[in-house]
């Protein structure tokens, strides 16, 4: 009885081997949190499940296991090691060496019987050409056993080259798989989880843990109608897509896929704020450091039907796709769609004349959605053409949106100078003076009216010394946009080939002696 309990208490001590498969994966911004699941019969007492082939950047301090199926299962000890791959990968190597040498084996013995049948044909060739005299029937069936020959020659070394289509593909895959396992040879980790079952069945074994080498970034792709039959302006149907990424090693079939917007590469509380040293030189006010890291984050921050929002806060979000999805291991992105949305917009062509005479079309309209989106890059186009890309800031329920959608060609600008004058002026005080007026003129050549946006900015005098007047100034404008001083707009609508003039102008003073900016 003593030998027969022994051999029990080594058979339930004798790991049983696993290879564990994910379920689920949370994705943000900056990492992953997998959900691996694995079930597997054991007996009742104590025992040991490894799995295998888990990711190497599987963070260890982040593992979580939890035992499922046998109510009272309990767990003694969980051990992670790492696992090298060099065997694995030897082996793997021979076997596709050895197949490619078959493959190429082949192809050299039919690259042969191609020379072989090229070879006939050209010694028959040569022999119709020996210098000797034939009848004319003689050269008929000689011409006609040369044809033969030819035509068949071709015949057998079409087939051939038809034959080796087939291994040369095969060549090529056996090719890259050689590649990709060398490139790829990595280690994994495992997984030993130590436990004691009251009873025999099937125990199940959930592993939750973070990894680096899977994250998500947000995409957008923004696409203007101009005009719509019937209403005024023009709508943007901007579609918010995830980029998801992962390179963990392993295939990702079936997953339930939740993305979350909480960002941990910006840390997690505010940079320090340092004392503000005045001194002549310029004063560091925050820390440098902190503040370029936080910028690159913001720049840094698509199958599937739209997801759902999961879980909202007031400060970060999390979506569900509606389907589980497949992401195959790699450093390409697939792109899943998380949402549509459809805003009414006011079109209008910008222009700022003193920079650039060139009109570029703009749409603004008020985001509306349940929840916020990140920001993220964004793929432009107006009524189905592609006309470039921009950047799409952090948007929440109520912000107003403005993209640009390209260049107006129907919108021409003309500046002209109408004054241009520097010199000295003053009886008494002489002072040095510069005046400048300048008039635009807004043409439309479209064949309906078009909004026009015109920009222009005077200066802004930050000394006393120098003071700056205002000139002629086309009203209504509006000053001051955007709470930029001296930046001016004019909202015009230009009729169908008209054209609308506005004038901007100022005028620069000095006392004798100071130079006048230059302008």
């Amino acid at each position: 009885m003593r030998k027969h309990s022994l051999l029990a208490i080594a058979i339930a001590l004798a790991p049983l081997s696993a290879q564990a498969d994910i379920t689920a994966a949370t994705l943000y911004p900056s990492h992953a949190e997998l959900t691996w699941l694995e079930s597997e019969q054991v007996s009742s007492g104590v025992g040991i499940i490894e799995i295998d082939g888990l990711p190497v950047s599987l963070q260890d301090q982040s593992l979580q296991v939890v035992l499922e199926g046998i109510t009272g299962a309990r767990i003694q000890q969980v051990q992670i090691s790492r696992v090298e791959q060099a065997e694995f990968v030897a082996g793997e190597t021979r076997r596709l060496r050895d197949e490619l040498d078959i493959v190429n084996a082949r192809i050299q013995a039919q690259e042969d019987l191609i020379k072989a049948w090229n070879q006939q044909v050209t010694l028959a060739s040569k022999a119709a050409e020996l210098p000797h005299e034939l009848k004319a029937s003689e050269l008929n069936e000689m011409a006609a056993a040369l044809k033969d020959t030819t035509q068949g020659a071709l015949s057998e070394i079409r087939a051939i080259r038809s034959e080796m289509t087939g291994d040369v593909a095969l060549r090529d895959r056996l090719m890259r798989d050689l590649a990709q396992i060398k490139q790829g040879a990595k280690a994994t980790k495992k997984v030993r989880v130590h436990y004691q079952a009251p009873v025999t069945g099937e125990l199940q074994v959930k592993l939750k843990f973070q990894t680096l080498e899977a994250s998500w970034r947000s995409e957008f792709t923004a696409r203007l109608k101009s005009e719509l039959e019937g209403k005024a302006g023009g709508e943007m149907a901007l579609e918010h897509l995830a980029v998801v990424q992962q390179s963990t090693g392993t295939n990702w079939e079936g997953v339930e896929l939740h993305l979350a917007t909480a960002n941990v590469r910006r840390g997690t509380a505010m940079p320090p704020l340092y004392s503000w040293v005045v001194s002549p030189e310029p004063p560091e006010v925050y820390n440098t450091k902190s503040l370029a890291r936080s910028a690159d984050m913001q720049a840094e921050m698509v199958m599937a039907s739209p997801a759902v929002v999961e879980r909202q806060s007031t400060f970060t979000q999390s979506y569900r796709l509606s389907q589980p999805v497949d992401i195959p291991s790699g450093n390409s992105g697939q792109r899943l769609t998380v949402a549509e949305h459809r805003i009414p917009a006011e079109v209008a062509t910008w222009v700022a004349p003193v920079m650039n005479t060139t009109g570029y079309l703009h749409a603004t309209g008020i985001f509306k959605s349940e929840a916020p989106i990140p920001a993220g890059r964004v793929t432009l186009y107006r009524d189905g053409q592609s006309v470039g890309e921009s950047y799409l800031p952090e948007l929440t329920d109520g912000e107003e949106l403005t993209l640009g959608f390209g260049v107006d060609e129907g919108i021409r600008v003309a500046v002209v100078n109408e004054l241009e004058r520097t010199g000295e002026e003053g009886v008494w005080k002489s002072e040095n003076v510069q005046r400048r007026q300048n008039r635009f003129e807004i043409t439309n050549h479209h064949s309906k009216a078009v909004n026009v946006r015109v920009f222009d900015r005077i200066p802004v005098s930050q000394k006393d010394i120098l003071t700056v007047k205002p000139l002629e100034i086309s009203e209504p404008v509006q000053r001051n946009v955007d709470d930029k001083k001296g930046v001016l707009a004019w909202d015009r609508e230009v009729p169908a080939g008209g054209t609308v003039n506005l004038k901007s102008g100022f005028e620069i003073r000095v006392p004798e002696g100071t130079e006048l900016p230059r302008l």
